[in-house]
């Protein structure tokens, strides 16, 4: 009875101090700006922190509409729940606005699953981590951040179980392997203004190719690292968008899904990204509330997403991502071996 009195007590001040406007004005203030900052997205890094908890700050505005609703403060409940609409508005506008499931291909020949994979993130674990990944045994596989630490471990354990794979070693970030069970038809690593870009072709059928695009992009936390990015996208999303054939191009960009620089990237390319939605989750990682991915595989009209999802080890932290495509049934695709 106690708790529940002063619990009373502390709800009848907070609904007095919010009839002050002295109080009333500088909180909507503070989420009107707080709002700005995720949909502009200005180019500071502490603001970007910010605007890459867009998900988290739209569940905080309903929160506290409703709270403020129930306090009687209907200026400040509205003023919420308005940006809390408008945060819901911008990320509808960056993310996979398909809502219909795609149909089913009869064909199996058609559908193809692939896995991307940081090896940063799992090399605390590498044995055990890839154990769980052999049990998924993806069609395609892409690891990122390939040295020469994991070289040995990692062409040794998977060459037995992929037909062919394609290998770029490098000291930095940039490293890759693509192992796949299709036959590739050509390979070639080639550079975007010194950000090497590694592109597969595969052949998952008799007269069915699918090229596969996958490059590492640095964290914007420098001045030069924005630019280079800028100009990597730019020329990158010119290359994608006249392949003419299915497209997927995956890779750690470092970039939150409805960042505005990864929008345009996508909306120039003609890429749809596979992640339809994306919610806030505990896990064992005290860090996990304020996670926010930056690991994408996106694909082109000529391709259906079937499946999009996380791929977790046994102490439910994520360490990759996988999907699963099938070529789409409303677009005829004559590419060819030959071709």
């Amino acid at each position: 009875m106690r708790l529940i009195k002063q619990l009373g007590i502390v709800w009848a001040t907070l609904e007095k101090w919010l009839q002050f406007r002295r109080l009333r004005i500088p909180l909507m203030l503070l989420v009107v700006l707080v709002t700005l900052i995720c949909v502009i997205q200005p180019d500071f890094q502490w603001l970007r922190r910010i605007s890459n908890q867009t998900v988290l700050i739209l569940i905080l505005w309903l929160i506290l509409g409703v709270a403020f609703l129930m306090l009687r403060s209907k200026t400040l409940s509205m003023v919420c729940l308005s940006c809390c609409a408008l945060l819901c508005l911008h990320l509808k506008n960056a993310s996979n606005i398909s809502l219909a499931a795609p149909q089913v291909v009869v064909d199996q020949n058609s559908k193809f699953s692939i896995c991307h994979f940081n090896l940063s993130s799992i090399q605390e674990r590498l044995d055990e981590e890839l154990k769980l990944i052999d049990q998924i045994r993806p069609d395609i596989l892409v690891f990122q951040e390939f040295t020469p630490q994991f070289e040995d471990q990692i062409i040794e354990y998977y060459d037995s179980v992929y037909s062919d794979y394609t290998e770029f070693v490098r000291m930095d970030d940039y490293g890759q392997v693509v192992f796949t069970s299709f036959p590739v038809l050509d390979k070639d690593t080639f550079l975007i203004y010194n950000i090497p870009v590694i592109r597969v072709r595969f052949q998952i059928d008799e007269e069915k190719v699918i090229q596969l695009i996958s490059h590492y992009n640095l964290p914007p936390i420098t001045s030069q690292y924005k630019e280079d990015s800028k100009m990597v996208f730019s020329q990158l999303s010119d290359f994608i968008a006249q392949a003419g054939e299915p497209v997927i191009y995956l890779g750690t960009l470092n970039y939150v899904s409805w960042d505005n620089e990864l929008v345009r990237f996508r909306y120039r390319a003609e890429l749809n990204d596979s992640r339809r939605s994306f919610f806030p989750s505990f896990s064992n990682s005290n860090k996990s509330l304020f996670y926010a991915p930056v690991d994408h595989i996106y694909y082109n009209k000529y391709l259906d997403c079937l499946q999009f999802k996380k791929v977790e080890n046994s102490s439910n932290q994520k360490i990759g991502i996988r999907g699963e495509y099938q070529l789409s049934r409303n677009e005829e695709i004559l590419t060819t071996a030959k071709e």
